[in-house]
């Protein structure tokens, strides 16, 4: 088996290059590589690298680098070959790739859909006489398809002043936001209390509507009152 620095010089001057010449090739490729030390690897004192034999091996137009330095002493493609009949193989490759019925196909992506998380806070609110929402207390829970993309955090329903279309323990989706229009659900504090209302608005006053008219009167929401809007109902 021949020793990598003995091939370095044979393959360098059959390319008529000398070592000034090679060493300015490395440098237009933005490698700092003097002649002396292309000397130093054709004469065995220092090894080149792998990047290093790479990089020399496209500076002088080598692509069967196996078949060029013999390493393992296993033929290659083209092994024994003379420059013409090299180029014959580079030309025939090229009819293969022109022709497309031989490209590689490229590797399938398998991509997983990110996992989403959402606030599912721990105290309900209220679908009748009020509970406290604690803002400070709720589980990081994953959450599917069935939420909708707008949906910022997740409360339970307690009560039935919203039946029939919210019910005691149901989980409601809301998207965050402090102000809602007129005849939208949405989740309110008022006077430290929770709930799950109807926006309204009469003569001049604000109201909190429950959907259970029968059972159910509109709050109002007073001038002294501590009120304010957590967000609307989506889901």
């Amino acid at each position: 088996m021949n020793h990598l620095n003995e091939h370095l010089q044979t393959l360098r001057t059959d390319r008529k290059m000398s070592q000034v010449e090679v060493a300015e090739e490395f440098q237009k490729r933005g490698y700092s590589v003097t002649n002396q030390m292309i000397y130093n690897w054709e004469s065995g004192r220092i090894k080149i690298s792998g990047e290093m034999l790479l990089v020399l091996c496209d500076i002088l137009m080598i692509s069967d680098i196996r078949g060029a330095f013999d390493r393992n002493e296993i033929p290659s493609l083209l092994s024994n070959l003379n420059n013409d009949g090299i180029q014959l193989v580079s030309d025939y490759a090229d009819l293969l790739r022109a022709s497309g019925m031989y490209q590689k196909k490229s590797a399938e992506v398998i991509t997983f859909p990110a996992v989403r998380t959402m606030r599912l806070f721990h105290l309900p609110v209220s679908a009748g006489n009020g509970t406290y929402l604690d803002s400070e207390a709720y589980d990081e829970i994953e959450v599917g398809n069935e939420v909708p993309g707008n949906a910022d955090f997740g409360v339970t329903i307690s009560g039935d002043s919203m039946e029939p279309q919210f019910v005691n323990g149901q989980t409601v989706w809301v998207h965050a936001q402090n102000e809602l229009d007129d005849g939208e659900i949405g989740i309110f504090f008022h006077n430290g209390e929770g709930f799950i209302k109807k926006l309204g608005h009469k003569d001049g006053k604000i109201f909190l509507i429950s959907l259970n008219h029968r059972k159910y009167q509109p709050r109002e929401i007073k001038e002294d009152d501590v009120f304010f809007v957590f967000g609307k109902v989506v889901g």
